[in-house]
């Protein structure tokens, strides 16, 4: 079963600073976008319809995105590198599994990623899962890289 990650092996110093930079900007612009708007990041999460409290949902509108915003900071910066981007892999499995409900229940949603650019091509849930999946596949092949403890 190792053989089958070989290509994981295969990739340069370069290329792993460029993913860590791409996906960091990501994270980066995503918090900040929701830390400016964080009423209609509120209101872009009351519209996926999950059962939780209110309380619950305003603190996930506060802590999230800053949260977001450390991650890309670290994936940037290169720091705590294991646990940054064993963050990003969480945060990005949570987008994708939080996108397929909504579609999968027929939700007419500004999708959130992005803070409150409705409207916007990007934010159609779509699109965001796309953009979600290719981030959860970075964001796990970032860790199977960094993290010499991981293994399959």
């Amino acid at each position: 079963m190792k053989s089958d990650w070989k290509f994981l092996q295969r990739s340069s110093p370069q290329s792993l600073l460029r993913l860590r930079w791409s996906l960091g900007a990501v994270f980066c612009l995503a918090g900040f976008f929701k830390i400016s708007d964080p009423i209609g990041f509120h209101a872009d999460l009351l519209a996926y319809e999950l059962a939780m409290p209110d309380v619950v949902s305003r603190l996930i509108a506060v802590v999230f995105p800053c949260l977001e915003l450390i991650c890309g900071i670290g994936l940037i910066i290169g720091f705590w590198r294991e646990s940054v981007s064993l963050l990003a892999v969480t945060m990005s499995l949570v987008f994708v599994l939080i996108l397929t409900q909504a579609m999968a229940r027929g939700l007419d949603l500004n999708c959130g990623c992005f803070g409150s650019a409705r409207g916007h091509w990007l934010n159609l849930p779509s699109i965001a899962l796309i953009r979600a999946c290719l981030m959860l596949m970075a964001a796990f092949w970032l860790h199977r890289r960094i993290s010499p403890t991981y293994s399959i």
